[in-house]
This record gives C-alpha cells, structure tokens and sequence, in this order.
C-alpha cells in the first residue's frame, strides 16, 4: 500500500500585533507610508522558510483596521496564507478571493474565539461586511453561503434575527438569495419566510432564487406549488423569471416543469428565462411527445436572431438547449437540425453524466477540424466527474496515472489531471448538478482522439472517441449519427422466470469481458484478477448460499446491505474540509479513509482534526451498473461470477 497522505496543513507561528508602528497611519501618513509597511512586513514576516528553521519575527501592523487591510491587500494569496494570525488576518482570509474552504472555516473559528462569539455569527456578519464591498465580492460571497447553508437547521433558526436583516436589506442581490435560503433552511420549511417576503415583489424575487441554493431536496420540492402559479404569470416580470427558475430546482416536479416552460417558450413569454430554465431540467425527465414542436420553434427563434446578438448569454443558452434537444429527436430530422444549428454558429457539444451509472451519455463526438468547438459537461450524476481530451490510444495510460496521483489540484486548479503531452484539453472536476464549458479550436490534422473521465477508477467507464473531419456535414451525410447508450432500468423481480436458466451453457468468456467492461475489477478481486477496494468476490455465491437471485438482488441494489467494512462515512475536518471514504484503519490517534478504488487515495486523518463523522446509507457502488446491459450479458457476467472467475470451471448445475 502506497504512503498515506495527511490532510493537515503547515500551522502558522508567530502572532500579528499593532503598535507605535501603525498608530493613528491613516489620518496621520495617507496611503504611501502603507506600501513601505508592506515591504517591512514582508521582509520581517512573510518570507517562507524550512519547518527546521527559526520561527518567524513577529509581524507589526497598524492598529486601524483600514491600514492593516490595505497592508494585508497587497500580499499574494500564499503570502496571506503563511501570515502569522491575529484578527486583521482572520478578516483577510474570510475576505480574499480564490482561497480554499479550509482558510475560511479557520477564520471564521479564529474571530469567534477572539470576539467572544461562534462562528456562524461571524459568517453572517462576515457576509454583511462582504456586501457593503460590491459585486467584484460576489464569488467570496458564494463561498461562504456555502459554508452558512451547511450548518443544521436548529443552528440557522437560532440566528433569525441575524439573517433577516441580510434578506431584506443587503446590497447585492446573492446575499439576499443566500439569507433566504438559510431562513427557509432555519424553519425546515417555506411557508413563514414566504408569508414575510410576499407583500413586496423584491423580497419575493429574492426568496424564489434563494430556492436553488437550499440543499435538503425534499424541502426544494415544497416551493413548486407555490412557485408555479408566478411561473405562468406575475405583475412583476422578475418575479415570474425567479419563479421559473425555482420550478427546476423542485424535485419530484420535473416533467411539470417542462411542461409549463415549454408553453412559455411557445408563446414567447420570457423566451430566454424559459429556454435557460429548460436546459436545467434533466433529458429523462422530458415529455417526449412535447419535444418536435419545441425544436421546431426553438430553431424558429434562433434563426431571427441578428448575426451581432449572437454572442450573448441568452442566444449561447439558446444554442446548447438546442443541441441537448436535437439528440432527443427522430434520427432524419435530428442530422437536419443539427446541420442547421451548425450554421448559427460555433460547433456546441452537450455531454451528460448519466445518473448512477458512471457513463457519458454519448461515446461518440464528432467535430470540424480547426473550427471552434464548445463541449458543455453537465453532471447529472451523485458523484464528481471532469472531462479531459486526449491523443488517441492513450485513455489507459492517462487514466492510469490519474489514479496514481493525490488529491491536489495543480496549478490550475484541477484535481486528478496528469501532467502529460497527450492531454489535450480538461475542465476541472465538476460537482454534482453542476456544470462547465470546456471551449477549444479543434486540432488542424483530422483523426481519432479520446476523451474520459479522469477521478480515480472512472475512465474504465466513463470514456469515447472524439472524431474530428475535415468536413463535417460530409461526414454526418455519410455516417450514422452516434446514438446515445441503449439502457434499461432493470429490476430483480424482470429476472424471476429465467434465473433457473441462467447457470447451463453460458458464455464464460463474455462474462470475462463484461467484468472488466463494467469496472468491476477496478473494485472487487474476482481469483486473480483485480483490487480489493470492494468486497472479495470470487467466493460471492458461497456467501450467498448459492442463490442466484439474491446475488443479483446485491448488485442491482447495492445499498440494499452494506458491511461496516465498506460503508462510506463522511468526516467533516475542523479546518472545513469534508472526506467522504472507507475507513481502512482506525486507532487511538488517527484514521485511515480511502476515498477511492487506488491506493494513492487513502489519507490519514488525526482524530483531534474531526470535528463529525457519518455513516452513510448508500453504497458507493453506481445503482445502474448493468442498465446498459441484455439480459444474455448478464446472465453471462452472472456465471462468470458463479465460476468464481475461472474460465475453464464449468458452469454450475440449477440452483
């Protein structure tokens, strides 16, 4: 087993003090004298030194807050990051932009402890001061609604009184979102906010797009029917788009949504809040006997559109819905659509990560050599993915070596991206329900390269061919349209006439095949093969009395057990950070937590690092491991396993 990789970061030294040296700066001095504090401060304090040398000199800065501010503002992120503390520190690591979650959650627990509070009071007054400083703050700011909208509810609906004045009186627009969704979050539930914000049309606007941000899902569901009726119609035009927006982040309402959106689009009412409402609906979920006269007026709209609107945001919006649709069409009518979207503009590419089943919905893409080429990854999946293109023939080594490597993101901010020429393009990993453009000119020489999902274990899933033509109408004219994966969502009980069957005369070798297809052997050993991430699975059907049926059962619903040894839990860290992983070793002191099917994922955690720990109920397994499987491939991969991975054993008698 490789080297455990520790979590915790450098401690800083030292202390800041104000003094003589800074008394009074402001008004005595103005703004030059300050530049020459920094270049003091930074040869006295900031300058990195080995963990073996002496400890840094004390840091002086003034004792006006304005001062000791434009002094810290000066220095580089890592600069900030190596400053001994005190509370004009802790006030620049909550405020300074690009910074890791960690640095945040350390000031916030740094300024309770010196104000004699608690850290979500800080948060919220640290939101406070964040918006008197404008939208140049709003990604800080989003940062820490994060961090506000994690805390339990008990704990948000002690600070009421903090949060309603930041849901009705902040300057900028995402704060009042952030405010309400944690008011709602506070109640466990919409009705009190709602029945406050209602009499006034702003407040109301703010508390609709505050619905997205709320996490507990069950609770997003409650406002579609009170936000559906503003979607079809509102005095206020804001009020309506906010309400449209909200309508999406309804679980459960799906295909209502689209429904009431798609006649808004029709009619034309908020085209381009209805059409971006729409892209945010999962392709499931879509009414399949809506989608022809959708197309058909969407392309309608597109085409009279001047030449010069066609680079912004809502013909851009436009276009990817556009092309996400005309996958979903009749295959004729889908190569015309295409064509002609082709000629509105750039070539847009819009690949989904299917839920619980580890796949892009497409294996096969095809551009313009030398044209400009947009690929937008949306992840409908649970778990993060990235899209990284590569030459082709060199997935396997890529993907390889992607799960050698640490989680640390490289200097652009990338986790799990190697280092290497043939990776052509990437995004950085991509979170649950959200989503990135990934914008690049097509390499000149036509030919076939590769793209795939570079998290540890995802590439033997998670993979295609990027085809690229020298003319791409020619190309399609003469090709069959790549076609998304066939699946099916298979039960256990679709299985109960044929499992008698299922053991005589099956195709061990096949099932070989799909084992390693299906990333099976990333996780489990089977014989010889594969790594013991999972549990060992060359004694499976021993295990299971030799029941067919309800080894079957276990991977269709891989929560359905779970053994203590491979249940995922979910640490949250002091510093902020949250692990989600298997614990593989526990002692007094510290835990051992593998993230991820490769040794190079297993991190070591000091137990006085945690600050929570929780069991969690699903199983890391993908639900949909088999949906893109016949019912012949699994009774093939089905004996395999009953074989205990041997080719030559027969297969066993009716069980």
């Amino acid at each position: 087993m490789s080297a455990v990789h520790s979590l915790s970061g450098a401690k800083p030294r030292g202390a800041i003090r104000s003094g003589a040296l800074g008394r009074g700066w402001s008004r005595a001095f103005g703004v030059p004298v300050f530049a020459a504090a920094l270049a003091l401060a930074t040869a006295i304090g900031l300058n990195s030194r080995a963990a073996d040398e002496a400890p840094k000199p004390t840091l002086f800065l003034p004792k006006s807050p304005i001062a000791a501010a434009y002094v810290l503002g000066r220095l580089t992120n890592q600069e900030l990051i190596q400053a001994p503390r005190g509370e004009f520190v802790y006030v620049a690591l909550l405020q300074r932009k690009g910074l890791e979650k960690k640095y945040r959650t350390e000031a916030l627990e740094g300024l309770a402890k010196i104000r004699g509070t608690d850290p979500l009071t800080e948060l919220i007054v640290g939101l406070g001061e964040l918006d008197q400083k404008g939208e140049d703050f709003e990604p800080v700011a989003r940062d820490l609604g994060g961090l506000l909208l994690a805390a339990n509810a008990t704990d948000l609906a002690a600070k009421r009184s903090l949060l309603e004045p930041r849901a009705t009186d902040s300057q900028l627009p995402l704060v009042r979102q952030i405010a309400y969704a944690a008011l709602i979050t506070g109640d466990a539930s919409l009705d009190r906010a709602w029945n406050a914000a209602a009499p006034d049309a702003a407040h109301l606007t703010d508390l609709l797009l505050g619905i997205p941000l709320i996490r507990d899902g069950a609770l997003r569901a409650t406002a579609f029917a009170k936000a559906a009726p503003l979607a079809q119609k509102s005095d206020s035009p804001e009020t309506q788009r906010a309400a449209m927006t909200a309508i999406t982040a309804a679980p459960g309402h799906e295909a209502e949504a689209f429904t009431l959106l798609t006649g808004l689009e029709l009619t034309g009412v908020e085209r381009a809040t209805a059409v971006a409402s729409l892209g945010r609906i999962p392709k499931k979920s879509w009414p399949k006997e809506q989608l022809d006269t959708l197309a058909d007026d969407l392309l309608t709209y597109l085409q009279s559109v001047p030449a010069a609107d066609r680079t912004e945001t809502p013909f851009l919006n436009a276009i990817q819905f556009a092309t996400d649709l005309a996958s979903a069409l009749p295959l004729e009518k889908a190569r015309a659509y295409g064509k002609t979207l082709r000629g509105l503009g750039a070539t847009v590419i819009v690949l989904h990560a299917v839920i619980e089943q580890m796949i892009y919905d497409k294996t096969s893409i095809v551009a313009e050599a030398g044209k400009t080429v947009e690929i937008i990854l949306q992840n409908d999946d649970s778990m993060p993915h990235n899209l990284t293109i590569v030459t082709a023939g060199a997935v396997e080594e890529i993907g390889t070596a992607a799960e050698k490597m640490p989680p640390d993101p490289d200097a652009e901010g990338r986790l799990y991206v190697p280092s290497s020429a043939k990776v052509l393009y990437a995004t950085k990993m991509v979170e649950p329900g959200q989503k990135t453009k990934l914008a690049f000119t097509a390499p000149a020489t036509p030919g076939e390269y590769a793209y795939l999902c570079t998290f540890p274990g995802h590439w033997r899933r998670m993979f295609g061919t990027l085809t690229i033509v020298s003319d791409l109408d020619a190309y399609l004219a003469s090709h069959a349209t790549p076609t998304e994966p066939k699946t099916t969502e298979w039960k256990i009980g679709d299985f109960a006439a044929d499992l008698a069957q299922a053991g005589a005369g099956r195709n061990l070798a096949r099932g070989k095949e799909l084992f390693a297809k299906l990333a099976c052997q990333q996780c489990h050993k089977l014989g010889a093969e594969g790594y013991s991430y999972g549990p060992e699975l060359t004694d499976v059907f021993k295990r299971y009395n030799q029941n067919r049926a309800d080894v079957l059962r276990q991977i269709l619903e891989p929560s359905l057990i779970i053994s203590n040894r491979y249940q995922n839990v979910q640490f949250e860290l002091k510093n902020g950070d949250t692990l989600l992983g298997m614990v593989v070793k526990e002692d007094a002191d510290s835990v051992a937590v593998q993230s991820g099917p490769a040794d190079s994922l297993i991190q070591a955690i000091k137990k006085s690092e945690i600050k929570e720990r929780q069991p969690q109920t699903s199983s890391p397994m993908p639900v949909g491991l088999l949906y893109s499987l016949s019912k012949e491939e699994i009774f093939d991969l089905l004996a395999f396993l009953e074989a205990g991975g041997a080719l030559g054993a027969a297969a066993h008698d009716q069980h």
